[in-house]
């Protein structure tokens, strides 16, 4: 190897390795933007927000995160969102307009299940008046496709409302009762609300997907397609 050849393979080694290096510190900073956002959601765990205290808290930090790591439009990042989500702060009261707690609402136990094919179930534990003995578990499905002018956004609509009463075995997680309800294979499954209400009153909107990996998600939800009243859920991947 002659000196010019010999210098010019140093030269590109040096650059490779200060790239490589870049890399590593970028994605370094990376996760532990994400977990400074998540062990801040944790501290909020079924806590409303009626002021919009906590979510505003959150945003600086997601709003470093985006900087760090720029998200394509949803529609190439559908593959990470398809799975099981928990929610670890978000919206608790979907029957006010209050952004309160529903005591109805099992705040530490709700998941969002997301399926090829166009369709989704939340899915959470929900205790009648309150009471931990009189439990269900809902598992209201909806449906989503790609909204035709914001390019992070998924338009849903939701379509029935099904559940069980009591929990299942232990052995057996909430979300997979997502795919049994989806065949028709729940057992002594319930209405929760009957499907004709829903269709006609629950309202649908749209999921804005700001953030996706293979462990994180964050998105606001609206029944306002122009985000208006927007609502931040963060969310960390349960299968």
């Amino acid at each position: 190897m002659n000196t010019y050849a010999s210098l010019s393979f140093a030269l590109f080694a040096s650059i490779a390795l200060k790239a490589q290096a870049a890399d590593s510190d970028t994605q370094a900073q990376i996760e532990r933007s994400k977990a400074e956002i998540v062990s801040l959601a944790q501290s909020f765990s079924g806590q409303g927000d009626p002021d919009f205290s906590r979510q505003e808290a959150l945003e600086p930090l997601i709003e470093e995160l985006l900087a760090l790591s720029p998200q394509p439009p949803v529609k190439e990042r559908l593959e990470y969102l398809y799975g099981t989500w928990k929610q670890v702060w978000g919206p608790y009261d979907y029957r006010n307009d209050d952004r309160g707690v529903d005591p109805e609402l099992g705040t530490d136990e709700i998941y969002q299940s997301v399926f090829e094919g166009g369709y989704y179930y939340n899915v959470s534990p929900l205790y009648k008046n309150g009471d931990r003995s009189q439990v269900r578990v809902g598992l209201l499905r909806g449906e989503y496709k790609l909204d035709e002018e914001n390019p992070n956004a998924l338009s849903v609509r939701f379509t029935r409302y099904p559940g069980v009463r009591g929990r299942p075995d232990a052995s057996v997680n909430l979300w997979d009762l997502a795919p049994l309800a989806e065949a028709g294979e729940l057992e002594d499954q319930i209405s929760i609300v009957p499907t004709w209400i829903v269709r006609l009153f629950f309202r649908g909107g749209a999921l804005n997907e700001i953030y996706t990996d293979h462990d994180l998600r964050l998105l606001y939800g609206s029944n306002d397609r122009v985000f208006k009243k927007a609502a931040l859920y963060v969310m960390i991947r349960a299968n």
